[in-house]
C-alpha cells in the first residue's frame, strides 16, 4: 500500500538587505537570537543611492524566490532626503520592496528600546551620547557590534514592546513637522514575526540572563 503523502505549505521567505554593515551585523544578531532561519540578511555593498537599492533588492527578491524583502537604511547612510524617501515609496512598491528606515540612522531604533525623544533629534552625536549612558562603549560603527556590541540584540530584546510605543509616540511628535515617520522599523519587524514566526530564545537563555543583569 502506497504511503500517503502529507501536504504542506511552502515555507515563506524573508529578504533583509541592508545599506550598512552595522545594520547587517544586528540583524544578523536577531536572525541569530531568534533562530529565524527563513530570513536572510544581505549588506549591498555596492548601491549607488537609494533608488539604485531598492532595484538592487528587487534583483535580490527574485532571484531567490523571496515571499517579503525589504530594504533597511538610515536616511543620513544613502544621503536621501524626507522628500526623496517618500517619492520612491511608489517606486519601490513598484518593485515589490518594501522600505524600512531610521532618520537619521540605526542607532534611532536602539534609542527607542530606551526613550521616546521629546522632540526631533537630527544629530546622530546626541544619539550616541543617549546610548553611551546604558551602554558606556556604544559606538555606532560596524567593529562595535562585532565586539563590545555583539549581544546587543538581546540586551534590547526585553524592551522590544517599548521600543514600538516609543516609536509611535516619537512618530505620532514630529511626523507632521517633517512629513515622513522618524522610523518604519515597527512595520518591518511585523512582517518578520509573521513570517518567521515567535522568537526562539532558549538557546540564549544564559547570555540574556547576563544580558539583563548587566544592561
Amino acid at each position: 500500500m502506497a504511503r500517503k503523502r502529507i501536504s504542506q505549505q511552502p515555507r515563506q521567505t524573508v529578504l533583509l538587505v541592508t545599506a550598512t554593515e552595522a545594520e547587517a551585523l544586528y540583524f544578523s544578531q536577531m536572525r541569530k537570537d531568534c533562530r529565524y532561519s527563513n530570513m536572510t540578511v544581505v549588506w549591498e555593498r555596492d548601491y549607488k543611492d537609494l533608488e539604485h537599492l531598492i532595484l538592487l533588492t528587487s534583483r535580490l527578491r527574485t532571484s531567490g524566490g523571496y515571499n517579503s524583502a525589504w530594504v533597511v537604511f538610515g536616511l543620513s547612510d544613502v544621503q536621501a532626503t524626507v522628500q526623496q524617501v517618500k517619492a520612491l515609496q511608489v517606486y519601490a512598491e513598484q518593485k515589490k520592496v518594501k522600505l524600512a528606515w531610521n532618520n537619521p540612522s540605526l542607532p534611532l531604533w536602539y534609542l527607542l528600546h530606551l526613550q521616546a525623544p521629546k522632540g526631533f533629534v537630527g544629530d546622530q552625536s546626541m544619539i550616541e551620547a543617549a546610548l553611551a549612558k546604558q551602554f558606556p562603549s556604544f559606538s555606532s560603527a560596524a567593529s562595535y557590534l562585532l565586539g563590545e556590541g555583539s549581544y546587543l540584540h538581546l540586551r534590547l530584546y526585553s524592551a522590544k514592546s517599548k521600543a514600538a510605543v516609543n516609536a509611535a509616540s516619537y512618530s505620532s511628535l514630529v511626523t507632521p513637522k517633517l512629513g515622513l515617520a522618524p522610523t518604519n522599523m515597527v512595520a518591518m519587524l511585523n512582517d518578520i514575526t509573521e513570517i518567521c514566526g515567535l522568537a526562539d530564545l532558549t538557546h540564549n537563555q544564559k547570555q540574556l540572563g547576563l544580558s539583563r543583569k548587566n544592561g
